[in-house]
């Protein structure tokens, strides 16, 4: 399994590449949250890689609009989730 770390550089590059910004990253308990503004002209292709590189490598993300623009957040797990099966 990869470390949140390493994962969390990928989405950090990723993003960069794709917005040609760094995105801003904060440590939280629990999660390592990726976010940055999006770019209005985003391209179609770079927006479709960038969403299959976030289906493969954060654990959640998601994209808030609003009246001065969007952003872009993704989120990496600190450590490892633990689902309990059926008993």
């Amino acid at each position: 399994m990869d470390s949140p770390k390493n994962r969390t550089s990928r989405l950090e590059a990723l993003i960069q590449r794709a917005f040609a910004t760094p995105p801003h990253t904060q440590t939280l308990k629990a999660v390592i949250r990726v976010t940055a503004p999006v770019p209005d002209d985003l391209d179609e292709d770079v927006r479709r890689r960038l969403l299959a590189a976030l289906q493969a490598t954060a654990d959640r993300f998601g994209h808030i609009a609003g009246p001065d623009g969007s952003t872009l957040w993704a989120e990496v797990d600190r450590a490892p989730v633990t689902r309990k099966g059926p008993s």
